[in-house]
């Protein structure tokens, strides 16, 4: 049996204190493992080991099955929170940031983070 290619994503949020960006991340990290199910690892991942935070950064380590799932968890999130999310792949791409981030399209973001 072959198994699908994992893939890790990085999601930070960025332009707001540490406090709201460790409620953001584990508010998002729910969502999305409702979304994925079985489907991704999501963990939350200090930025600073000199603080106290809990984290503010979602690493999820993904098979490509589960793309499509996170990437619509990411649009719903964005268009509830506002501008605040970078999403980096591998290959370093942004996939949402800044006033588009709401816009973003779940298609392109679901190709982009299975790595097409």
């Amino acid at each position: 049996m072959t198994l699908p290619e994992q893939r890790t994503v990085m999601i930070r949020f960025e332009g707001i204190s540490p406090a709201a960006a460790t409620i953001a991340a584990e508010e998002l990290r729910r969502k999305l493992q409702k979304s994925v199910g079985d489907g991704a690892t999501i963990n939350i991942q200090k930025d600073r080991g000199d603080t106290q935070d809990f984290g503010a950064t979602l690493v999820l380590v993904l098979g490509t099955p589960a793309a499509l799932a996170l990437a619509k968890g990411i649009h719903d999130f964005i268009a509830k929170w506002g501008d605040r999310v970078t999403i980096t792949t591998p290959e370093g791409q942004i996939i949402a940031t800044g006033d588009g981030a709401k816009n973003i399209n779940v298609s392109e973001a679901a190709e982009a983070l299975r790595g097409k």
